[in-house]
């Protein structure tokens, strides 16, 4: 379900194609043709359309959930339908977070653990992995005695919504009096290379990322490098990846790591709806066939 032009979406579909696994796509931009049908004392035999075929959601082996806001679908604006797409979300999402035979990755409900990065910390922690020291604050003296531990300090959004990270500066000093309005989450700057682990279902596959970026995924737009390519992650800590994405009940994640120049392993955070393309597109691993895999059987 989503946008079939969107690389996610568009590459597991191929490698179902390729694995000649069936699937139905589910195509956003025609959410007008929806319709979902959904009783909470059968939640099973919840049925869904998406105008041109039914489907009963137990006798789907998995659902691929890469849905964007519906409201920001271009489509919506122009329908008089909207209260009816609203409707009809609302039963959906009531489906596909009920128990069900089908393998979803990954229902709304248990996404939600994202949009506190101090609570996902907490559990990175329960699962045996290092989290980076760190002060949430909006005091800036709180926040300048923190950042004179160390040589250098990062900072970034708390919440689940996207943020560039980047290194305190001079400039970032000048305007910390403006902490007061919103709090702010500081860490230390750890050096080493970033290691994105995605983990489905039972396998973890990781990727070895190097950049002179802070925030390697801006790395172009700041003129700096990355490289990505394929890495062998040590079977311990393959294991705790695996342990920490399901016990977040999320079958299909992406775990940021960072293995630091002192020997630690680091973890930052764990993605519940990674856009796994960005890796597979550049290393060759078929992230797609593995979750294709896991979808179907």
């Amino acid at each position: 379900m989503g946008i079939p032009s969107e690389t996610p979406l568009r590459l597991l579909a191929e490698a179902c194609n390729a694995k000649r696994i069936p699937y139905e796509l589910f195509n956003q931009r025609q959410q007008e043709s929806w319709t979902v049908t959904y009783d909470f004392r059968l939640p099973g035999d919840g049925m869904l359309s998406n105008g041109t075929r039914q489907l009963k959601l137990n006798d789907c082996t998995g659902l691929y959930l890469r849905t964007m806001d519906h409201t920001q679908v271009p489509e919506y604006a122009q329908t008089k339908k909207q209260v009816g797409i609203n409707g009809m979300y609302e039963k959906l999402f009531q489906l596909i977070d009920s128990e069900s035979d089908c393998k979803i990755t990954n229902p709304p409900s248990v996404q939600m653990s994202n949009n506190s990065k101090p609570y996902q910390s907490q559990i990175i922690k329960q699962y045996g992995l290092d989290i980076p020291d760190m002060c949430i604050t909006s005091n800036e003296d709180e926040a300048r005695e923190f950042m004179a531990k160390y040589k250098a300090a990062i900072y970034k959004s708390i919440s689940g919504t996207r943020s560039i990270v980047k290194q305190v500066d001079e400039a970032a000093l000048q305007n910390l009096h403006k902490i007061k309005y919103c709090p702010v989450q500081f860490q230390e700057c750890v050096t080493g290379f970033n290691v994105r682990v995605h983990v489905v279902g039972q396998r973890a596959i990781a990727t070895k990322i190097c950049s002179n970026a802070i925030d390697y995924r801006y790395a172009r737009a700041e003129g700096k490098q990355t490289t990505l390519e394929a890495y062998d992650l040590p079977a311990h800590l393959a294991e705790k990846c695996i342990a920490l994405a399901h016990g977040l009940h999320l079958p299909f994640a992406g775990i940021d790591l960072m293995i630091t120049n002192d020997g630690r392993t680091i973890c930052f955070e764990v993605n519940p709806s990674p856009g796994y393309s960005y890796y597979e597109l550049n290393t060759g691993q078929l992230i797609s066939h593995a979750l294709a895999d896991y979808l179907a059987n």
